[in-house]
Formats: structure tokens, sequence, C-alpha cells
């Protein structure tokens, strides 16, 4: 006879009244659930949704856990509300979730001009047309970010792929890097006009998703920019810069992040002096645009006098 004792799927006592355990009770996550739960009620008798109808996004959900890509299957429609639900008459920039093409480690820059200018590592005569972006990070009440950090990231503009994947025959860190603003929290960048793109690796459930919603496959250009500071919540803030005009931006973005306050109209320059004072011969443009981010810091905020 085995003296291993038998593994219990019920309770000890089966008769013993339940009580939770109230030191690990989490009134917050009840909350949370009981609307949660109300408020996808209220749809599915509103829709009539159907046994079948449900049971296809059970499918989508189980294929996508395979390919243990849950998390970015909801982060396309979530993390964008987390910005609309903290305050309606929210005026600071709008964040932007990091995506899938983030490589953390990229190389600081050194300035290439006076005060805080960089510019973001490029192949010789890169292709596209170059762009340069200038801006200043401050607090909602405009107080500096002094020396605030950027982490940039973007797309090529000749085959819309990101560096550091082996994709194309772009070296790493292409259009990468970490730089500094100034002590007014000031920055001037040098970078290329990125493209419209598709993630590689998009699995099925999600692309047929997207065709039966009406969205495009591609998202609209755009370049990533993760900011650091001590006095930021956490001590980071994502966001990403859009480009007006863009066939992509609105009701065709799958995620519709790229909201209208995201959205820069760059200024085209063909001065072959200006061009050759930067240093753009091979060039016969390049753009400029401003791109402000102000954000909410950990320091209250103060009423202007």
């Amino acid at each position: 006879m085995s003296t291993v004792a038998p593994v219990l799927w019920r309770p000890d006592d089966p008769d013993m009244p339940f009580v939770a355990d109230e030191s690990k009770l989490s009134p917050r996550l009840i909350e949370i659930k009981e609307a949660l739960v109300g408020a996808v009620s209220a749809v599915f008798r509103e829709k009539q949704i159907t046994h079948a109808e449900y049971e296809r996004f059970r499918q989508v959900v189980m294929e996508l856990q395979q390919m243990n890509v849950v998390h970015g299957f909801f982060d396309i429609w979530l993390d964008k509300m987390i910005d609309a639900s903290a305050d309606d008459e929210w005026v600071g920039t709008t964040s932007n979730p990091e995506g899938p093409l983030y490589v953390p480690g990229a190389p600081v820059l050194e300035a290439v001009g006076p005060g805080a200018s960089y510019k973001l590592p490029q192949r010789e005569n890169e292709p596209g047309t170059p762009l340069i972006i200038s801006g200043q990070v401050r607090s909602l009440d405009g107080t500096p970010l002094a020396y605030a950090e950027f982490d940039v990231w973007q797309c090529c503009a000749d085959t819309g792929i990101y560096s550091n994947f082996g994709l194309d025959d772009q070296p790493d860190w292409n259009l990468r890097g970490k730089f500094r603003c100034d002590a007014e929290g000031r920055y001037v960048l040098g970078t290329i006009k990125p493209v419209p793109y598709m993630t590689p690796g998009i699995p099925q459930p999600i692309l047929d998703i997207w065709d039966a919603l009406g969205k495009a496959r591609f998202r609209p250009a755009h370049v990533h920019m993760k900011v650091r500071h001590e006095d930021l919540p956490g001590g980071m803030f994502m966001t990403q810069m859009y480009f007006q005009g863009d066939p992509y931006l609105g009701a065709n973005d799958p995620g519709e992040n790229a909201q209208a306050s995201l959205e820069v109209s760059p200024e085209r320059h063909s001065d072959p002096e200006e061009l050759k004072a930067l240093g753009l011969e091979g060039y016969t443009s390049f753009l400029t645009t401003g791109f402000d981010v102000v954000v909410e810091t950990t320091t209250p905020a103060t009423s202007p006098s």
C-alpha cells in the first residue's frame, strides 16, 4: 500500500463555508471586473452575439496564445484608452505603445552641432528624404525637463524595415539612437522621413480580423520616441510622431493609435545653399518639423501666475 498522501481536488471539509482571505482582496480589481462584465454584457445583449461568433473569438485567442502574441493583440486597441480614460481634458502629448520592434541598447549619439543637435545613425546616402525634428520636453505647466533622454527608432525609407533584425542590408542600429536634451529640454534630431510598413510575422488570425474590419495591413509612417527623466511617472514616457496626409492614418490604421495631435506637417526646403550647409548635397530637398513632448510629471504642476 502506498504511503504517499493522496492528491485532493476537493476541500478538506466540503461542508465548511467559504470565507475569502481579506488580506488578499483588491477592491479596485473587484470594481473594474464588475464594470467590465457589465459593459461587455450590454454589448452582447445589444448586438445579440451568437454562440458561433463567440466560439470564433475563442478560437482566435487560442491561436494567438499558441503564438505567444495575445498581449500584442490586446495592446492594439486597449493601450490607447489609458490616456483617454485618465482625463477627458488631457492637454499633454498622447502616449503610444512601444510596439514589437524596439531593441534596447541603442548607441548614445554624440552632438553634431551646437546645443543638443544629433543625427540618427544612417548608411551612406541613406535612401529617402532627410528630416530634421526639433522640439522641447516640458511639463504641463511649461517647466522644461532638463537633460531628458530620448530613445528613438524608426524604419528606413527604401524597404520599410527596421534595423537589427537581419531582414535587409541595414547595419545594426541604423536609424536607432539615444541622446539627451539640453538644460531647457530642447533637442534637434536629423533622420530620414519613414514610410508606412507592415510589421513582419503578423499572425494570420490578426490579418483576418483586420480584413474583416476593413483595416489596412500597413501602419502609417511614424517615428518612435521613448523619453526618460527622473520627474516622469515611472521614469519614462512613450509616444510616436506621425505625418499629416499619410493614406494609412485614421480609420485605416489597424490600431487607430495615430491621434491627430501626434501628426506633424513638415516644411520642405530645396535651397542648394541650405542643403550644403547641412551636409546634404546628395539630396534635392529636406524636411523640417517641430515636435514637442508635453508630459505629466511627479512634481505637481503650478498654475500660471
